[in-house]
């Protein structure tokens, strides 16, 4: 099955398949991408059942951030991949010969506080997406769930997407599956520096674009953020079902930054110090999205890179653009 990189605007902490819940198919509740109702602070959670089993692939997964929006709320921004997995699935009850193929015909989004209570606000498809089809790449379909004025900082919430099923046949319509990707977050609360703290600067440097490649015949495909060649790699760039994806060299961490605006370069004088983890840690083989940025932790120091673009040749082999910075 082929899927697009993922091209999100933040970046957090990832849920998969093991937080899923199991049921039975019930009725609509939630949220529905691009309604246009609005959700009371104390509006108890509740959620539509899912199916015993469904197709949804185990690969499946999302990641989400939270960001202050300014005017004393926060919004989340989710990506990742959600997709079917026909060749595994028996469909209950169908007769055919061929197998039935399943596409995505809807997703819902809710977040809960600690309490059950629902504490996010309509979502909106962002325009011209679509759906029906057998994999989804969140950042393509939505923008951001707005949070209520209840989601505060220092409190833990439980973010469920869930999954809408069916054929992707006229004739297989009747074959229906509802599934649920959750997991917990924080929103963390900004630390106050001191002013001595805050004068702190570690001059960085910027060096790029620098193009990672792994087609047949092309070169480098690893990089020493120190050095800027191939060896003593700090990290190696893979591609899997043509997303891109970093792996971390020995005694090397891959963390989310928390901090930089999605796709902008800071000018002028650049610090260390500008630069910040996000709330969920590392991951040392890290799913790259474009225009995202990321801090690599080495020996030799700390870089921060940012994905400037990725050029897919296939499945398993590309081109990636970064940009780094590294201490001066």
């Amino acid at each position: 099955m082929k899927f697009q990189f993922v091209k999100t605007l933040l970046l957090g902490s990832f849920f998969a398949l093991g937080s899923i819940g199991l049921t039975a198919c019930g009725d609509d509740s939630s949220s529905n991408a691009g309604d246009g109702e609005s959700s009371s602070s104390a509006e108890p959670l509740i959620l539509s059942s899912v199916s015993e089993t469904s197709p949804l692939d185990e690969g499946s997964k999302i990641s989400v951030d939270v960001q202050a929006d300014g005017k004393g709320g926060y919004i989340l921004s989710l990506s990742g991949i959600i997709k079917t997995d026909s060749d595994e699935f028996e469909t209950e009850g169908y007769e055919g010969d061929d197998r039935v193929y399943y596409v995505i015909d809807k997703l819902q989004f809710d977040v809960g506080d600690k309490n059950n209570n629902r504490v996010s606000l309509p979502v909106n498809i962002k325009p011209g997406a679509s759906l029906g089809k057998e994999n989804i790449n969140l950042i393509s379909v939505i923008d951001e769930i707005p949070l209520d004025q209840d989601a505060t900082c220092g409190d833990k919430f439980t973010l469920y997407v869930t999954i809408f099923m069916s054929g992707d046949e006229e004739e297989t319509k009747q074959f229906a599956y509802t599934a649920r990707l959750s997991g917990e977050f924080s929103i963390p609360c900004k630390v106050v520096e001191s002013s001595s703290a805050a004068a702190t600067c570690t001059e960085m440097e910027k060096v790029g674009p620098i193009t990672l490649s792994n087609k047949l015949g092309d070169g480098q495909y690893a990089i020493n953020f120190a050095t800027g060649t191939a060896e003593s790699p700090s990290v190696t760039m893979v591609i899997e079902d043509g997303t891109p994806f970093f792996d971390a060299g020995a005694g090397v961490d891959i963390v989310r930054e928390g901090s930089q605006e999605t796709g902008v370069i800071p000018e002028g004088k650049v610090c260390l110090e500008n630069f910040s983890e996000a709330y969920n840690g590392k991951d040392n083989h890290m799913e790259l999205e474009q225009m995202g940025w990321y801090l690599i932790k080495t020996s030799s120091g700390t870089y921060a890179v940012m994905i400037d673009s990725f050029m897919r040749q296939d499945e398993t082999r590309g081109d990636l653009t970064i940009i780094y910075f590294k201490k001066k």
